[in-house]
This record gives structure tokens, sequence and C-alpha cells, in this order.
């Protein structure tokens, strides 16, 4: 492919950054597969631990190597004393998207040298972050919710023990089904996202995995990315009433503010995964504060869709996700951190992608618009 040089494109709209097997949106039709499986029977029939192989190895995994997967998972969620205290000692002083970047770096080797022809290496250090990040979102959630540390309990599931440490409670039958359908609807979302692209620039210039992964959480905190479902849920606890969306989206219209969790650069009708959202929701929400921010957000749906559906802006995962995270008590500063720990998985595998690709730097060029060349004088 040839570029024009000369142009400057905005944001790299449009152009190509990667070829990938990963996932695939379709952005006129509204629909989002892995390897080819569509997301809505994925978060129905499958657990997180079945798409951790499906990403990695690329097709459905058997039965024995699921439970090989469950094991890998569970050996490699172990921390080490002092990368939990660094993680509890962190998540008291800042954002717990921020106390994650950090903690994630600390899981680095004291060395700096990453093969990058190693792939299976690659595979496993990825899959061993995907178990990690799970644990350091519940003990950084532990901290900050002041609660002792409380790890991860033999034969949990992925889903579980995030939840579990997060909330602070057991994690019903239910639960563990939406959290298990959370962590994969948010697992991968192609290669020309933020924090994907973020992930294939880190590791083209060789950086080692656990480098790459804070780098992508950092790309992920930003409200324009992952933060947004979290705006979202602040937004409808300002509305306070179905009643009152009408004049308080008239409002933000009128001063061209943005509204989260509506519009999406790639789908041109609704996201696919806010349909999945809408489907959990309808099981787990049954508390009267969650229902009325539920309610909210099916108003905001229906007044912006009427303000901007023909002009192809239409909910995003953002606008729901929120009210489902709140009704499995997840606190709102945790919305973000759960988004990482889910994809995780994504970046780890297109991480591997990257190498296998031949993991050329990214080298773009700039368009110099500055002073010309001329003399400091005296």
């Amino acid at each position: 492919m040839t570029l024009d040089t000369s142009a400057l494109i905005p944001g790299l709209e449009g152009v190509p950054i990667a070829e990938s097997s990963i996932s695939q949106v379709d952005g006129e039709a509204g629909r989002l597969y892995y390897r080819g499986y569509s997301i809505e029977e994925l978060t129905q029939q499958a657990t997180f631990e079945q798409v951790v192989g499906l990403l990695f190895d690329g097709d459905m995994p058997s039965a024995t190597r699921t439970a090989e997967l469950a094991k890998q998972l569970e050996a490699d969620r172990a921390l080490t004393p002092k990368q939990i205290q660094i993680a509890r000692d962190i998540a008291v002083e800042t954002h717990p998207m921020f106390a994650l970047q950090a903690a994630v770096a600390a899981l680095g080797p004291k060395v700096n040298n990453f093969d990058q022809t190693d792939f299976e290496a690659a595979q496993a250090r990825g899959i061993a972050l995907t178990a990690k990040v799970g644990h350091l979102v519940g003990v950084i959630a532990q901290a900050w919710a002041g609660r002792p540390y409380d790890g991860p309990r033999p034969g949990e599931s992925h889903a579980s023990m995030v939840l579990r440490m997060i909330t602070g409670h057991d994690v019903s039958e239910l639960h563990e089904r939406a959290m298990n359908a959370l962590l994969i609807l948010q697992a991968d979302h192609s290669a020309a996202n933020v924090g994907t692209f973020t992930t294939r620039v880190v590791t083209s210039s060789r950086a080692e995995p656990e480098s790459v992964i804070s780098a992508a959480i950092g790309a992920l905190s930003g409200p324009a990315h992952g933060g947004a479902n979290e705006a979202a849920i602040r937004l409808f606890v300002d509305i306070k009433s179905p009643d009152n969306v009408e004049n308080y989206l008239a409002g933000m219209v009128e001063r061209k503010e943005r509204i989260p969790g509506f519009g999406h650069r790639i789908y041109h009708v609704k996201d696919p995964r806010s349909a999945v959202i809408q489907r959990l929701a309808a099981d787990v929400i049954v508390r009267a504060e969650e229902q009325n921010y539920y309610a909210i957000a099916l108003e905001v749906e229906a007044r912006l869709a009427e303000r901007l559906g023909a002009r192809g802006l239409w909910p995003n995962v953002d606008l729901f996700s929120g009210c489902v995270f709140h009704a499995l008590d997840i606190p709102i500063d945790f919305f973000t951190p759960v988004f990482a720990a889910s994809r995780t998985l994504g970046w780890a595998v297109q991480m591997r992608e990257q190498l296998e690709s031949g993991n050329r730097l990214f080298r773009p060029t700039q368009l110099w618009n500055g002073s010309q060349p001329r003399p400091l004088g005296k």
C-alpha cells in the first residue's frame, strides 16, 4: 500500500496498521467475531478459559485443552508477597487504573532483552499476565476498600476470582456467569483501537511483555477509550431520574458535549456488545438503584436515537455496561480495571501475532509546520 506522505491523516483514520486473524469487527452489520465465532454465541456458551484457548490457539479448545488452560491460569495467578505489597501500597495513593499500570510494570524481570523470536515464551508470558492482571485488580480493590488481602482460592474460575476479590463477598452462580460473559465480551476488539494499537507499537520496540501490557493499560485509562463506562454511570447519577433525561441531554447537545456511551468510530449501527450487555442486565439488575440507572440508560438510548441515529451514532458497549458492573457490586472506579483484566487477554494474543508478523518497528513520519532553519543571532 502506497500512501501520500504529504497528506496528514489525523488519528491515522482508515490507515491499516496490521493484518490480523484474532477478532473481526463488522461496523456496518454490527457484528463482532473472535476467530470467526460470534460474540453473542461465545458469551452464552463458552467460559473465559475456553476463550483463552480460542484466541491463542485459533480454534475452540477441547475439554482436555480447556482443563489444561484452567490449571495454567490458576498456577500463573501467583504473585510474590512483594508484588502484592507494591500493588496494595500504590492502590491507596492513586486511581486504580494508575495503580494497576504501575503494578503490572513491577511484574517485569530484572533483565530487558526479550527474545522476539520465541513465540512460545511470548504466549506463556501472555497467559501468565492474563492471570496475574486479574489477580492484581482484586489486590488493588481490597487495599482501596481498606480490606486485608484475600487471594485466589483453589479451583476458582478466573471470573469468580476477579469478582470475589473486588467485591469482598462470595460470588453466586448467576453473578459468576455474568462476570464470565463480561470478561469474554471485552477480551478483544481488533488491532485498530487505541489500547491494542499501543500494544502493537510497544511490542515492535522489543519491550518486555509486562511493559507492553502496562503501556496498554495506560492507553485504556483515558475517558475516550476504556474510561467511558465510568463516565456513563456518573452521568446517570447526575441525571437522577428517567424523567430528567430529555432536558439534561438537550443541554449537553446544545453545549456540544460528548455523551459517554454513545457513538463509535467503527460501528454505524448499535454496538453488538450492547445487546449482550442488555441480555445480562435483564438477569442481574434487581435492586431499585440499578433499575433506575438502567431505566435512565434506556431513556438516553431512545432520546439520542431520535436525535443522532440518522447520523449513524448509536449506543456503544459503555452505555449499559456500567449498569451491569454496578449490579455486580463492582465500585465505579473499578469498571475500567475490570475492562483491563479482560482486555489483557486480547493484548497478549495481539502481542504474539505482532511478533509472528516479523515485528517491524513502527516508524511513522511527520509533517513539519514549524520555523525554517534560522541563525540564533547575537
